[in-house]
């Protein structure tokens, strides 16, 4: 089978919830380390404009956002699957408010000022000012990604006991093996108790602390380094796997080999653009062409995108 290549950081959330899911399955994979802020011009070669983290690349295929990576592994590794057929509809539901409503309010809580006074990035005050300033880009347009605090503490609270009452009645959310809803529910847990400052906090939910130590020993898998250019030329090399498709969920006005533009719908309003592939009631796939990495097939969930007939 070919090869996982997973674009990503160490300190990304969401890169954090697929490697996790990537330990679960113990597979093996190479990562490519992407820089945290823009520019990322190996990460554009093969994305053409989608800048969230993390990506996950199979030869000339490229997979963007957590929702369609997490189900493209599942699929391709169905052992110890993930999406349990007789709970999909209200997983898909669950994940989706996890992975937007709970992340933001994830990212206020840990981005508050007692967690930052200890931040290594938020210490260097030229590193932090290029930080927020790249995040403000990706946010530019939205109001999606910022919560106050005070709006933000009492939800999170109210989510943090319900879910240590639940996990005091199991191993985990699935029940005694964990679903897609313990990988995202984890990674933003992480994101907020790694921060020295915060742990403390998580002592008043035991069974919740308990979990996050089960998921964290599934670890990360077998890992293998390479960098940016090299999963370029990977990509070069490589034939496009996916094929033409007649669309059935899609407006009347687009069909294959139509030239779109895709983006989220939340916020990182930065379209690819290519010509229509697919674009079914889950996924939607564009070919571009790249001068670096040749021809490449993006592919985005239907869920959270948005697909416009290009100006």
């Amino acid at each position: 089978m070919t090869d996982l290549i997973l674009h990503q950081y160490a300190a990304s959330p969401f890169s954090e919830k697929v490697r996790c899911l990537l330990g679960y399955k113990q597979l093996s994979y190479r990562t490519v380390e992407i820089p945290i802020i823009m520019p990322k011009p190996d990460l554009m070669a093969l994305t053409g404009g989608y800048r969230k983290t993390p990506v996950l690349q199979i030869g000339a295929e490229i997979y963007c956002d957590t929702a369609l990576i997490c189900r493209v592994i599942d699929r391709l590794y169905p052992a110890n699957s993930v999406y349990p057929l007789e709970q999909a509809a209200a997983l898909g539901a669950a994940v989706h408010w996890t992975d937007t409503f709970l992340f933001k309010v994830s990212v206020a809580v840990a981005f508050q000022p007692k967690a930052l006074a200890g931040s290594d990035l938020f210490s260097d005050q030229a590193a932090a000012a290029a930080f927020m300033a790249d995040r403000a880009e990706l946010s530019k347009g939205s109001t999606e990604l910022g919560i106050d605090l005070k709006i933000a503490v009492p939800y999170w609270t109210m989510h943090m006991q319900r879910l240590d009452a639940q996990l005091s009645t199991a191993d985990f959310l699935g029940g005694d093996k964990p679903n897609v809803l313990d990988f995202s529910t984890y990674h933003c847990c992480w994101f907020v108790y790694k921060n020295e400052a915060l742990k403390p906090e998580l002592e008043q939910f035991p069974a919740l602390a308990q979990w996050m130590l089960r998921i964290a020993g599934f670890g990360h898998g077998e890992i293998v380094s390479i960098n940016g250019e090299e999963a370029v030329a990977i990509a070069r090399d490589s034939d496009i796997a996916t094929a033409p498709k007649a669309t059935d969920f899609v407006d009347e006005q687009l069909s294959v080999g139509t030239s779109v533009d895709v983006m989220p719908i939340d916020y990182g309003f930065q379209p690819t653009q290519g010509e229509l592939l697919l674009a079914s009631t889950e996924e939607i796939v564009i070919k571009r062409v790249d001068e670096r990495a040749g021809n490449v097939a993006v592919h985005f969930p239907r869920l959270g995108f948005q697909v416009n007939a290009s100006q």
